[in-house]
């Protein structure tokens, strides 16, 4: 009760003495008054006026300042947020909540803005984050305006709020606004080479389902094909894995009109091609001393599955009435290795082989490989295929390769001449900047012994990464439409496989040069990266050419922007991009792409754009809050700690009372000689009493 006045005692000796001293006083009453009732009450009136005295009581005067409850308002400012103008209606009624709360003079607002990253909208990171430099004895409760998609909610929320403080969400009604979103139900990390990864999707739109949706399919940023979806059904997309190393599938759904957003309109995905085995067809057009280590060097790897044949009739042989079976170990199949089952090889070499004729039945020649075997091969490559080309001096004569189908796709032509004499292979400038042939530059004068041939041939195509002594070609590489090929202008490499001269890096360098033919990125010359360094997107491309390079980058927003790199040597081009929130960021430039994330690839703020009361709901539920969806702001009122604080389109804030004192005054209630002496007189009047 308010009237009474405040007391407090200020003892004038210790509390244990006061204590011993009323303790006896009281057990004394009691033994010597016990037989006279109003003797002994008299005596423990004595006793308390006593211990009165020596407690001192004092009344207390002080002047109390009211404290303001805190209300945090959190307001979601995320990605999905900011969406078809939904920032200015979540702005609208943030002032019009605080509008309604000015003439409350006992509360004070606190107001904090919830983001997102990779994970989605952080709103109660932010609420903890904020409620943490709070007085937890004056917080009145917390309201969220959000559109409701968060994403850090635990599946039970018990403890992120102080008992007894509700949390009141108000969610942004949006009704009219129209998404539609792709998802991912199965999406495989890894796949094997040349055969199919399956992808299973779902199309949602809410308020269309049934409906058919177009999904655009894009490998490694090539359009493969369009793919019929049912709206709300799941759909299985089957997609070859095209190359080895990090193949990048995009999949976008066709928009709908006036989409609120298209950035849930696509999903990428990583997935790194791998390879069982590798299958390797080696052709040695004649036995050489040269020949077995073609045969070693892929044998030596177990990933490679190798059929090998050897050409050895010769020419000028003339053999009477001998078919060109009988003259082989076993029948070389032609038919069957370059027409039935040429695709089944991921790559094909051939040593040292010439367009031969071998005498026949009848004594009429006919050639070891048709033509149209060897236009099959041509165009083995040009689908995707890999061909490497040993050389030897029968590349220059009329026997030579060149003079058939097969120079559609060769990247040098023989002049005729062949250059025989002691030399050490060097890098060209390419060689040197090239991933296969990198990591020998400045090595070939030091450990590199001689060789004594090459076949001197005019470049068409291509780049050339080793070169004699006076620039004559060695070791060219190119891609011919989707295929790779490789050509070696000497028949002298075998010589750093024994060692002669000291040796070389036959294994290593041939091994390089025979995984890029296979197709692995990491060995490729035309590279596309990018990194993301605060709100730039750094690109760089790195190239063989020397011409100006442009990089289209496709934003997560659907927009495009074309940047000009700068060049700063080495083949190294460099320029600086602006982001547009998170996302991938689909590079390309030339026929060379890439792709690039800020946060996820997919992300999760935009798995889901539609406003939703089921996320917050729980909480809500637990501290007594109230989820509003209307279009109306509820009411507020304050209550006390411990009642209802949420009813029909009514939130309520708690009402804490709280004070600080401004200052403090005491005064005695009363002089101590007065209980002093009550004390004495009530000891006489009973002595009084006793002596009648």
């Amino acid at each position: 009760m308010s009237w009474l006045p405040n007391i407090a005692f200020d003892p004038l000796v210790s509390m244990n003495i006061i204590a011993a001293l009323t303790a006896l006083g009281i057990l004394a009453a009691v033994l010597t008054g016990a037989s006279r009732l109003r003797s002994f009450i008299l005596r423990i009136l004595a006793v308390l006026f006593l211990t009165l005295a020596l407690l001192n009581p004092q009344t207390v005067e002080e002047e109390k300042d009211a404290l303001k409850d805190e209300l945090l308002i959190i307001t979601d400012t995320s990605e999905s947020a900011r969406l078809g103008g939904r920032d200015k209606k979540i702005e609208a009624i943030t002032q019009k909540l605080k509008a309604s709360l000015a003439n409350s003079e006992n509360l004070e607002i606190t107001e904090v803005r919830s983001g997102d990253d990779q994970d989605g909208t952080k709103l109660a990171t932010q609420m903890i984050e904020a409620l943490s430099s709070l007085p937890q004895n004056r917080l009145a409760g917390v309201i969220a305006i959000t559109d409701g998609q968060i994403h850090d909610i635990p599946e039970n929320p018990e403890g992120l709020l102080p008992k007894d403080i509700p949390f009141h969400a108000i969610i942004l009604d949006d009704k009219e606004s129209r998404d539609r979103r792709i998802s991912a139900l199965v999406a495989p990390r890894f796949g094997l080479v040349g055969e199919q990864a399956d992808f299973e999707v779902k199309v949602e739109d809410p308020g269309h389902e049934g409906e058919t949706a177009v999904i655009q399919i894009r490998v490694n940023g090539e359009l493969i094909a369009r793919f019929p979806a049912t709206i709300g059904n799941k759909v299985s997309i089957p997609i070859e894995i095209e190359r080895r190393g990090t193949n990048t599938v995009e999949l976008r759904v066709v928009k709908a009109p006036e989409e609120l957003t298209l950035k849930n309109n696509i999903f990428v995905s990583e997935i790194s091609g791998i390879r069982d085995h590798m299958r390797v067809l080696l052709v040695t057009g004649e036995p050489h001393r040269g020949g077995r280590a073609w045969r070693n060097l892929l044998k030596s790897d177990p990933a490679v599955e190798m059929v090998h044949f050897t050409i050895l009739t010769t020419p000028g042989v003339k053999v009477t009435n001998a078919s060109t079976n009988e003259l082989s170990l076993i029948a070389f199949p032609t038919r069957q290795l370059f027409e039935e089952k040429l695709d089944e090889f991921d790559l094909i070499i051939f040593d040292q082989f010439a367009r031969r004729r071998v005498p026949g039945r009848g004594g009429r020649a006919s050639p070891i490989l048709l033509p149209y075997y060897i236009q099959n091969i041509a165009t083995y490559v040009e689908n995707g295929g890999a061909l490497l080309i040993a050389t030897g001096p029968a590349f220059a004569s009329e026997a030579s390769l060149y003079r058939s189908a097969l120079a559609a796709v060769l990247p040098a032509r023989p002049t005729g001449d062949i250059a025989e004499y002691a030399y050490k292979p060097a890098l060209t400038d390419k060689g040197r900047r090239h991933p296969v042939t990198s990591a020998f530059s400045g090595k070939e004068d030091q450990s590199w012994g001689n060789w004594f041939r090459i076949i001197e041939s005019d470049v068409i195509s291509g780049h050339v990464l080793m070169e004699g002594p006076a620039g004559e070609p060695l070791l060219i590489m190119e891609k011919v439409g989707d295929g790779r090929v490789g050509m070696l202008l000497s028949d002298q490499a075998w010589l750093w496989a024994r060692g002669y001269d000291g040796g070389g890096p036959y294994s290593e360098l041939f091994r390089r040069l025979a995984h890029w033919l296979l197709g692995e990125p990491d060995l490729d010359a035309e590279k596309l990266t990018a990194q993301v360094i605060g709100d730039e997107l750094v690109i760089e491309r790195q190239t063989l050419g020397d011409r100006a390079q442009k990089v289209v980058v496709q934003k997560p927003d659907g927009t495009a922007e074309t940047i000009k790199l700068k060049d700063t040597g080495d083949g190294l081009f460099r320029g600086i991009g602006k982001t547009s929130g998170q996302g991938a960021y689909i590079l390309k430039s030339g026929d060379v792409n890439t792709v690039t994330a800020i946060g996820a690839l997919n992300p999760k703020e935009y798995g889901n754009l539609t406003p939703t009361t089921e996320i917050l709901k729980p909480l809500a539920d637990l501290t007594g809050g109230l989820i509003s969806n209307s279009a109306d702001l509820p009411a507020i009122r304050q209550v006390k700690r411990g009642a209802n604080t949420s009813g029909d389109n009514w939130m309520g804030l708690v009402k804490n009372n709280q004070f600080v004192t401004r200052n403090s005054r005491r005064t005695p209630l009363a002089p101590g000689l007065l209980f002093f002496a009550l004390s004495m007189a009530c000891l006489a009047l009973a002595w009084r009493r006793e002596g009648q």
